[in-house]
């Protein structure tokens, strides 16, 4: 491809669909002199001058050619100014062109530049390549580090990841503990361990110096890390520990090629007195290794508080690095999925689809595959009850398991948990589940309410369907996106828009339970809880639920029909027999887990009143005629 010209134009263009709030168009085309082969999809992402996405859009292609003339529209929240913009052209997932520009300070007027192989601009390549996509990216602004130019710290990465260079040992420093803290693992460590918390060891520098843990020790635990961050502390030196110093300052500086990236952190005055009592420390570092950190403007130097609210990774004693993991058995939420009742048709897929995520995982630590394409994004396709939401969760654990997430907690959301009641509530909302979700599952349910076909076309559902686009077209994201709904209305929602129905590559088919699968259900709900069904309440049980398996409609609870089922109607009936006695023996484990046939129709007459089931009436369980 010889000549490909960008051209980009402010506009007013109200045609142009997006977020309510995204008022700042901008068009671009991509011109060529003759049509681009081979290509299924293009994406184009336009970074601000530090590096931060602006704005991003993609076209897919159904042919083997492309158009010569390809537009994209892009809209914002941030208004396109004259400044320096970055635009990475991806070519069917891969970085191909690269340019920069500065939009006309006019509107409705054209600006050309020539676009040119990302190749000639290695920085802007391993930006691309390496570090957009990543999950902690966006946190160096969001804690809003103080630092070296993102530029220079873009080239240092890369440097840093140069196979023939042997990997430095790096400090970081700051005026505030924390502040050097927070950028050594959300920044530092996540960069050389993509995120995974099993290749980095923590300890502090006094743990070495006191004998708390041996270098050989610390040998056997480091095994097979890529990241080892010690923390320098207050330490009160002598001669005797600065000879322990400069045995581990060798041992560290003659280390071997394969061996672990060391990161140091501290706060300055602890750092400087460190140096001045160890020269062999201080010998370790130079200025292309070392990273001062300095606090916001806002904050005084003695604020000790991270610089947003996020815990940092070793902090939380209740998750703590899981062991060495054997890909070839299920781990502990496939196994409970495996459990659950009934949902054979899920348990088979998401079973295949471990499978197939261990696989890749397996070829790219092998280096056998160099793709950089980590998306299992899923819809949930069932009635409501069938287990959506509980699998949901199973997933975010199973897939943290094999490494594709870094967390793998899950974030529950509705439509009134994202669309917002007035222009830029929406995007506010968003932003914040969006950030909250990362490293883990998203969860929508009810999807298909985002987008109404009886709403007027300023709902705001729209601006959820873009945010979710953005995210979905990652091809890394560190985050699985799962939609759950009826299936027949998901149908409708993939329609809606003709970016969504490609980005999900997993469905998923929640099959209502039958009659037999509800009842063991209730049978395991109540065992679970140490309640005892007499054998006539077990018979009448039985009919109540097989009678409203029979006529269920399309709004039949499945799963949590039998939970309310339970909950508000057997255990209160069974409470208010029991609280109601002139004498009760408030001593007696039977009397309390022993539920009689009169609990079961007396719950079935209540429980018709307060959740109508549309059951024909049954003068053996009760129920009213």
């Amino acid at each position: 491809m010889k000549n490909l010209v960008l051209r980009t134009m402010r506009s007013f263009d109200e045609s142009l669909t997006g977020p309510e709030y995204a008022c700042n168009q901008l068009v671009v085309e991509i011109i060529s002199d003759e049509p681009l082969t081979d290509t299924n999809e293009l994406d184009v992402r336009i970074y601000s001058a530090d590096y931060q996405l602006t704005g991003s859009n993609s076209r897919k292609f159904s042919s083997r050619k492309t158009p010569l003339k390809i537009r994209f529209q892009l809209v914002s929240d941030s208004f396109w100014d004259e400044s320096l913009y970055h635009v990475f052209i991806f070519r069917n997932g891969y970085p191909q062109w690269y340019a920069t520009l500065s939009p006309e300070n006019k509107y409705e007027k054209w600006n050309r530049t020539r676009l040119e192989n990302i190749r000639l601009h290695p920085d802007q390549k391993f930006f691309a390549e390496q570090l957009c996509n990543t999950a902690w990216w966006p946190k160096l602004y969001e804690g809003k580090f103080k630092t070296l130019p993102v530029q220079e710290l873009i080239r240092r990465f890369r440097i840093y990841t140069d196979p023939a260079q042997t990997l430095p040992c790096l400090l970081v420093d700051s005026s505030r503990t924390l502040l050097a803290k927070a950028f050594t693992f959300f920044i530092l460590s996540n960069y050389f361990t993509g995120s995974n918390v099993d290749d980095r060891f923590s300890l502090s520098l006094k743990e070495l110096m006191t004998g708390d843990i041996t270098w050989k020790q610390l040998k056997q635990k480091t095994a097979r890390k890529k990241v080892i961050i010690i923390e320098i502390g207050d330490l009160e030196i002598n001669s005797q520990k600065t000879i322990i110093l400069t045995r581990a300052a060798d041992l560290i500086r003659n280390r071997a090629p394969q061996d672990p990236v060391y990161i140091f952190h501290g706060k300055c005055e602890y750092i400087s007195s460190l140096f001045q009592e160890c020269q062999a420390f201080e010998s370790l570092f130079t200025n292309e290794t070392t990273f001062h950190i300095l606090p916001p403007e806002s904050e005084p130097d003695s604020s000790e508080s991270l610089p947003f609210d996020t815990p940092l990774p070793f902090d939380d004693p209740t998750n703590p690095p899981s062991q060495s993991r054997n890909f070839n058995a299920p781990c502990a939420a496939e196994l409970e999925l495996q459990e659950m009742v009934g949902l054979h048709r899920v348990k088979e897929d998401m079973a295949e689809a471990r499978m197939m995520a261990c696989f890749l995982q397996r070829r790219k630590d092998l280096s056998l595959d160099s793709g950089t394409e980590n998306r299992h994004h899923m819809l949930f396709l069932g009635n409501p009850g069938t287990g959506k939401t509980t699998v949901a969760r199973l997933a975010g654990k199973m897939y943290h398991y094999i490494g594709v997430l870094s967390s793998g907690h899950t974030v529950e959301v509705s439509r009134t948990d994202l669309v917002g009641e007035y222009i830029g509530q929406t995007e506010k909302k968003m932003k914040e589940v969006i950030d909250k979700a990362r490293g883990g599952v998203l969860f929508i349910d009810e999807a298909y309410t985002l987008i109404e076909k009886d709403t007027y076309s300023k709902d705001y559902g729209k601006e959820v369907i873009q945010a979710l686009l953005t995210v979905l077209s990652e091809p890394n994201p560190d985050m699985i996106i799962i939609l759950a709904g009826y299936e027949d209305k998901m149908h409708i929602l993939l329609q809606s828009n003709p970016g969504l129905k490609d980005r999900f590559p997993l469905r998923f088919y929640f099959d209502d339970y039958t009659a037999e699968e509800l009842l063991e259900m209730a049978h395991r709900s109540l065992q679970q809880r140490n309640f005892i069904l007499t054998p006539e309440a077990d018979r009448q049980l039985e009919l109540l639920v097989r009678e409203a398996s029979a006529q269920r409609d399309e709004y039949f609870g499945n799963g949590r029909w039998i939970h309310n089922l339970i909950n508000q109607g057997i255990l209160k009936s069974m409470a208010r027999r029991i609280m109601s006695l002139p004498h009760p023996d408030i001593s007696s484990r039977k009397l309390f887990c022993t539920i009689e046939a009169c609990d079961i129709t007396s719950a079935a007459q209540r429980f018709q009143e307060c959740y109508p089931l549309k059951l024909k009436a049954s003068a053996r369980i009760g129920f009213r005629a």
